[in-house]
């Protein structure tokens, strides 16, 4: 498995860790995935329906709410918590392909999470 590929499955396993105040900031994503074509890879998390529980999910998935299309290295650095990923997008260090506005609720999970 490739290093980002591996960070989004932890990444995924600890949201499932989250206090329930924090898991309440991905509800809306209830039932739905973001989808991440990382390097060419495509994979997602999956929410559960009660949009509680994630799930790393190997693979191209139909209907994301969004995907972050980034090269491998930056996203780690994202990961890592070594780059801002709203100052990222707004530099066009990558892009995100679907609800935009849905992907701002990424940032404090990306923020909350240390990997």
């Amino acid at each position: 498995m490739s290093e980002v590929k591996d960070m989004i499955k932890k990444f995924a396993d600890a949201a499932n860790q989250l206090d329930d105040a924090t898991k309440a900031s991905f509800k809306g994503w209830a039932g739905k995935s973001i989808g991440f074509e990382i390097d060419g890879e495509q994979f997602s998390v999956a929410f559960d329906s009660a949009g509680t529980k994630a799930e790393f999910v190997d693979g191209k998935i139909e209907n994301p709410i969004f995907t972050v299309i980034a090269d491998g290295s930056y996203w780690i650095k994202v990961m890592k918590g070594e780059e801002d990923p709203m100052k990222g997008f707004m530099q066009k260090k990558y892009s995100i392909k679907g609800n935009v506005m849905q992907s701002t609720k990424l940032v404090p999970l990306l923020k909350k999470i240390k990997l």
